[in-house]
């Protein structure tokens, strides 16, 4: 009788989580597109600041190139 106590409590207990973790899963599905939307938003700004330094980062390549080569001619 005991162990027959003891299987309805571990059913209730299953049950509760089961339910538990349905509203867990709405709760989820519910905030996927604010999260999509954070994500689009994310990487729109990345692009941008990208276009924005990427001019920057080629110029400043170009400059050590320069003085890398004024540095090797120093030397010879």
């Amino acid at each position: 009788m005991q162990q027959l106590k003891e299987i309805q409590t571990s059913l209730r207990k299953l049950s509760n989580d089961v339910t538990q973790l349905q509203e867990n899963i709405s709760d989820l599905q519910a905030a996927l597109p604010a999260v999509a939307s954070f994500v689009s938003e994310v990487k729109r700004d990345v692009k941008k600041w990208q276009f924005k330094t990427q001019p920057r980062l080629n110029r400043i390549q170009i400059i050590l190139d320069v003085l890398k080569i004024d540095s090797d001619e120093q030397k010879k």
